[in-house]
């Protein structure tokens, strides 16, 4: 477990996390609704919404964390990771297209706060907060890093909003979390940053008061459903999962509540109640903060991990915004009112597109001067060593299995070398022509991957369901954010695609991986400024730290258009070796 030294919020009810969650406990609520043809959509909408600039909503919730927690950001010892589902996406048309790319958009930030190293960024759908937190978590805990600066953000706007309405997923009323009426979810504007730390600096520690308390956040999970990459999964397997795995290393005794995602969504809110029930947690409070915020998307798990641990802190369970009658099956002991505590631990779980599952635990413990957490030596780490057996590249120039070039019909490629490929494999799974290209082009390579290691007799001799899946790009979704685009441009000619709009999430293609091969471990996609292979194994590596994970199929996966991409995959596997720390590249 690592240390939390500060935290900010931005939100529409204040600029500190300390405003926040005072609105909160005030019954308060940035909710408020839309007139139609607000930001030239047709219809209305309710949601929390922000005016300001993406990017500066980032640097003013890091800057005030940072600054709260006094460290350097301008060692190396120092990372920057932004947590995002579509960053400054509002602008796209209106300035170059690699301005908004995520990884870019991550650097700059970093930049301007004064860091030197690479940052990374985290874009897996709906758990991107809690995701990053978890990466850096791994990364303090693995010696590459000391301190993690950590923001989560995202500002919807008509892109974002058009395109969950398309989905029918938005109410047009204040959303109401597993209630019997709810109608669906709010949409939330907001940056919130967590600065953690693997030892307390000497002005955090004990002076000496028994009731002086420190925040710790770890054993966090990420889960696959294997199921549908927009609807959430009626037995809730990857949930459930990440949860029994979460409550093996806490016990649940000390656990004030359960923080649950609860969109108000009616099939989230309803696998959110079997997980619990399945993990043996329908005794325990939970709550759902998406009445008072919207939902935030890629800020919501850090922003609602700040505020369970605001409410710990003031010995206070909240209450659920909206929840009047159980409207899920299955016992929830749902919080309606705010209520005390006298516990110290909380859980936080989240679910996103792509099939993707999120939890972690956070728990306040005293501070005991020098603690062993508080040393400042330098302890060894065990780092795996990566073997790579089966490789893949793909470009538009052809197709290449372990360097050998994958023979394509002559002819065939003209029109589109990935579905030549395809057809040629077999072309057995029909769903191929329904995905975008970042899709196809991940469908592809994993598929000649998988076919290596058959051939290769290296593929285990059961299916590996824990494998994890883990993808690099830089230009996110970019084909799939033009093609929706396109499709609202025009108020005249206003006709948001539901099929397009889930594919502007670029951890899309991992889930359709682990959809196709029954993968129930970790799905993670991560955006950097550029391709660099360091920086991926250092991540790659991260994963390894997941116990249940043995194996990963993993690499670089981007897709432009239909003239530029570039697919570069493998199986990974580990031999475990000693070192000091890792360290990661600085920016030139």
């Amino acid at each position: 477990m690592v240390y939390v030294l500060a935290d900010n919020i931005i939100s529409p009810l204040g600029d500190t996390s300390e405003d926040n969650y005072r609105a909160i406990k005030a019954g308060r609520s940035g909710l408020r609704a839309y007139a139609p043809m607000t930001e030239g959509i047709p219809d209305g909408f309710t949601a929390s919404l922000l005016p300001d600039d993406f990017e500066e909503l980032v640097c003013r919730s890091a800057g005030k964390a940072i600054d709260a927690a006094g460290i350097d950001v301008s060692d190396q010892r120092s990372v920057f990771i932004l947590s995002s589902t579509k960053g400054a996406i509002e602008q796209l048309g209106k300035t170059a297209d690699e301005d908004l790319y995520l990884g870019r958009t991550a650097q700059r930030i970093s930049v301007r706060l004064g860091f030197r190293t690479r940052p990374v960024a985290v874009c897996n759908a709906c758990i991107s907060g809690s995701a990053a937190v978890i990466l850096a978590c791994r990364l303090l805990q693995s010696g590459v890093y000391d301190h993690a600066v950590v923001c989560g953000a995202d500002c919807p706007g008509r892109f974002i909003i058009s395109g969950f309405q398309s989905l029918n997923a938005m109410s047009a009323e204040a959303c109401r979390p597993f209630d019997i009426e709810r109608q669906g979810m709010n949409l939330g504007a907001a940056a919130a940053t967590v600065v953690l730390g693997s030892r307390l600096s000497p002005g955090r520690r004990s002076s000496g008061r028994a009731d002086e308390r420190i925040w710790q956040i770890g054993h966090g999970y990420i889960r696959n459903d294997a199921f549908h990459i927009s609807t959430p999964s009626k037995t809730a397997d990857g949930l459930t999962a990440a949860l029994q795995q979460t409550l093996e290393e806490v016990g649940k005794e000390d656990i004030a509540f359960v923080n649950a995602h609860g969109t108000a969504t009616l099939f989230n809110d309803q696998m959110e109640a079997v997980a619990l029930r399945r993990a043996g947690l329908s005794d325990q409070p939970v709550n759902a903060l998406k009445g008072y915020t919207g939902h935030t998307l890629g800020a919501a798990g850090i922003f609602e991990t700040i505020l369970g641990m605001k409410s710990v802190d003031d010995h206070t369970v909240l209450g659920t915004r909206g929840y009047r009658e159980a409207g899920v099956s299955g016992k929830v002991l749902m919080a309606q009112e705010h209520r005390p505590t006298d516990r110290h631990s909380f859980l936080k779980m989240l679910s996103g597109f792509g099939g993707c599952n999120a939890t972690l635990y956070a728990r306040s413990v005293a501070v005991r001067g020098n603690s062993p957490d508080e040393r400042g030596e330098a302890a060894a780490h065990t780092v795996p060593e990566l073997r790579k057996p089966h490789s893949v590249h793909i470009t538009p120039d052809g197709a290449w299995v372990d360097s050998e070039a994958f023979p394509v019909n002559a002819g065939q490629e003209v029109n589109s070398l990935l579905t030549a490929v395809y057809k040629q494999m077999g072309g057995d799974y029909p769903k191929y022509y329904k995905m975008d290209g970042l899709c196809r082009l991940g469908f592809i390579a994993s598929e000649l991957l998988l076919r290596a290691e058959q051939t290769g007799g290296t593929l285990p001799g059961r299916l590996d369901r824990s494998r994890a899946v883990v993808l690099f790009n830089r230009s996110s979704s970019v084909a799939s954010d033009k093609r929706y685009l396109s499709s609202i441009a025009d108020k005249d000619n206003y006709f948001p695609s539901p099929s397009v709009f889930v594919y502007t999430l670029p951890n899309i293609v991992a889930g359709e991986i682990a959809i196709r091969n029954g993968y129930h471990g970790e799905t993670s996609f991560y955006i950097l400024p550029e391709k660099d292979e360091q920086q991926m194994e250092t991540l790659m590596r991260t994963a390894f730290m997941d116990r249940q994970t043995t194996s990963l199929l993993a690499g670089w996966i981007d897709y432009e258009d239909c003239g530029h991409f570039e697919a570069d995959l493998y199986t990974v596997y580990i031999n475990t070796v000693s070192y000091t720390h890792l360290t990661l590249p600085t920016i030139a």
